[in-house]
C-alpha cells in the first residue's frame, strides 16, 4: 500500500489530453512533414556527472537548468524557423526536486500550438541514491509531442518492464508509447509517437519485450502511414558494441532490427547522437525514427548544439507522405 502512495503505478492504456493554444490544422501531404526527437536529459546538463552515470550529483544547479531550456528553446525556435513540424521529446521534468519543480515542458511548449505529454516516472518520493549520496526525492518525468499541425486523440501504451525486484521496480521508470493521430489533407490520419526504451537491462530480455511491443504498436496503425521516434537505448543494426569497452554490456541484447522488417530507418550507421560522460563528442546512436514503408526519407542529420545541454544531440528527419 505504501508503494502505491509513493508512487504511480500506470495500468493498461489510456488516453491523454491534448492542449492546444493557437490555430492548427490538417498536414498537407503533397508537403514534406519534418520532425525531430531529443532526449533533453531533464535540462540537468553535462555539466556535472550524475549517479546513473557512475558520478556523484543527483540534483542539477539552478543556474544549468535556466541555461539549459533557453539553449533548448533556441534550437527549437531555429529549427521551426527552418520548417520543422512536430518534435518528440523525452526526458522532461515537469515538477521535479531534482530539477527545482520547474514545469519545463510548459516553457518549451509556449512557442507551439498543441502539445501533450505523459509522465513516465513519477514518485512523491525516490529514496535511491542511498546516503551519502542525496535521494531523488519527488520526481515527475514526462515525454512530450509538441506539434503545428493538429494532433488527435492521443494514447498512452505502455511497455513492459525492467525485471527487477518489487520494491526497486515500483520506484523505477515506466515507460511508454506516446501516440497521437494526425488528420492528413487527403482524409487519412498520420499516427506519430515518441518512446524512450529502457537503459541498464544488461540482458535480462527486457529490450525484446519491449521492441516487440512497439512492433506491436505500429501493426495496430493498420493502412495508416506511422511515425516513432525517441531515444532506443539500444545501438544501430551492424554497430559492433564490443568497441565501446565496458559500455559494451549495455547493449547485449541486438534487438532493434526486428522493427526494420516493417519499417523504415534513421539514421545511417556512424551518424552517433549520444555523448557519454566526460566525451568531447557522440561515439554511439541510440536515438532512431522509424517510419511506415509508404513513408519516403527525404534525408536526416543530426543537429548540432553545445555539447553541455544533453547528453544527446536531436536527430531531425525530412519525410514525404504522398
Amino acid at each position: 500500500m505504501l508503494l502505491r502512495l509513493l508512487n504511480w503505478m500506470p495500468g493498461g492504456e489510456r488516453f491523454e489530453g491534448v492542449v492546444q493554444t493557437g490555430p492548427v490544422f490538417a498536414h498537407d501531404v503533397l508537403r514534406p512533414l519534418s520532425i525531430l526527437t531529443w532526449n533533453l536529459q531533464y535540462a540537468g546538463t553535462r555539466r556535472q556527472h550524475y549517479f546513473y552515470d557512475g558520478g556523484p550529483a543527483t540534483f542539477a544547479r539552478p543556474a544549468d537548468v535556466r541555461d539549459a531550456l533557453t539553449a533548448i528553446r533556441t534550437v527549437l525556435r531555429d529549427e521551426r524557423a527552418t520548417g520543422l513540424d512536430i518534435a518528440l521529446l523525452q526526458e522532461l521534468d515537469r515538477d521535479s526536486a531534482r530539477t527545482g519543480r520547474v514545469d519545463e515542458l510548459r516553457e518549451l511548449a509556449l512557442d507551439w500550438p498543441t502539445w501533450v505529454s505523459t509522465p513516465y516516472y513519477q514518485s512523491r518520493y525516490v529514496p535511491f541514491p542511498l546516503p551519502p549520496k542525496r535521494p531523488m526525492g519527488r520526481v515527475d518525468l514526462h515525454e512530450a509531442i509538441l506539434s503545428q499541425p493538429a494532433l488527435g486523440p492521443t494514447r498512452r501504451v505502455p511497455l513492459p518492464l525492467l525485471q527487477e525486484p518489487p520494491l526497486r521496480q515500483a520506484f523505477n521508470l515506466h515507460r511508454a508509447i506516446l501516440s497521437s493521430r494526425i488528420p492528413l489533407s487527403d482524409g487519412r490520419h498520420l499516427h506519430v509517437a515518441t518512446t524512450h526504451l529502457s537503459a541498464f537491462s544488461r540482458g535480462d530480455g527486457t529490450m525484446r519485450r519491449q521492441v516487440d511491443a512497439v512492433r506491436a504498436w505500429m501493426a495496430s496503425c493498420g493502412d495508416d502511414p506511422f511515425i516513432i521516434g525517441g531515444d532506443f537505448n539500444l545501438l544501430a543494426p551492424g554497430d559492433d558494441p564490443a568497441r565501446l569497452g565496458a559500455s559494451a554490456a549495455e547493449y547485449v541484447e541486438d534487438v532493434i532490427g526486428v522493427l526494420e522488417a516493417v519499417s523504415r530507418r534513421v539514421p545511417n550507421l556512424g551518424d552517433h547522437t549520444y555523448l557519454p560522460p566526460g566525451a568531447d563528442a557522440p561515439d554511439r546512436t541510440l536515438d532512431h525514427v522509424f517510419v511506415s514503408p509508404s513513408i519516403r526519407i527525404l534525408g536526416h542529420r543530426v543537429v548540432e548544439v553545445p555539447a553541455w545541454v544533453s547528453d544527446h544531440l536531436p536527430l531531425r528527419v525530412e519525410l514525404q507522405l504522398a
